[in-house]
């Protein structure tokens, strides 16, 4: 039976490695069970960051607001944002995209209700946000209209209302944004 000889040299240097990992463990072990402050953990620990802040409430719609139609469809209604919706104003001739488009008439009107200055909130009244909140509608209205419409036909009536839809709030929606 052959023996495998092992050189000391190679060992040695593992048990090394070994015995300063466990050091550096057992410190910050017991850095962190002596209730050690966050200056002293970053000493110890050069790698280590402070907490990240919170998201500031803008922030928080912001994140919302960017979701797609069916992500936010998903999303938990928490407080303090304001939920409430009336669905889809519907454009003369265009009926029948009120509940096609349902889920981005409901996502914009969210953020009409939070930015907007005819709201609680009052997020971020202003024309850039109107548009930015107009524009994340015309986007998802588009992304309803590529995952319904498989014809070519459909698919083109489809992207004509969202224009519509889009054009009318542009055109109509101060009212109710500022």
């Amino acid at each position: 039976m052959n023996k495998i000889t092992r050189s000391p040299a190679p060992v040695a240097a593992l048990r090394r490695k070994l015995s300063t990992t466990i050091a550096a463990l057992a410190l910050l072990t017991a850095a962190t069970l002596a209730g050690a402050d966050s200056a002293t953990a970053t000493d110890a620990n050069p790698v280590a960051t402070a907490p990240a802040a919170a998201p500031t409430l803008r922030e928080q719609a912001d994140a919302i607001m960017n979701l797609t139609y069916g992500e936010f469809a998903e999303t938990p209604h928490v407080p303090p944002f304001n939920w409430m919706n009336d669905g889809c104003s519907v454009p003369t001739g265009y009926a029948p995209y009120s509940e096609v488009f349902r889920p981005a008439c409901v996502q914009h009107d969210f953020g009409y209700r939070n930015y907007g200055a005819d709201h609680e909130l009052k997020l971020s009244p202003t024309r850039e946000t109107k548009n930015w909140i107009d524009g994340r509608f015309r986007t998802e209205m588009r992304r309803i209209c590529d995952d319904r419409d498989s014809s070519r036909l459909s698919h083109l009536a489809c992207v004509n209302a969202a224009e519509a839809y889009y054009g009318a709030v542009q055109l109509g929606g101060d009212s109710s944004f500022f």
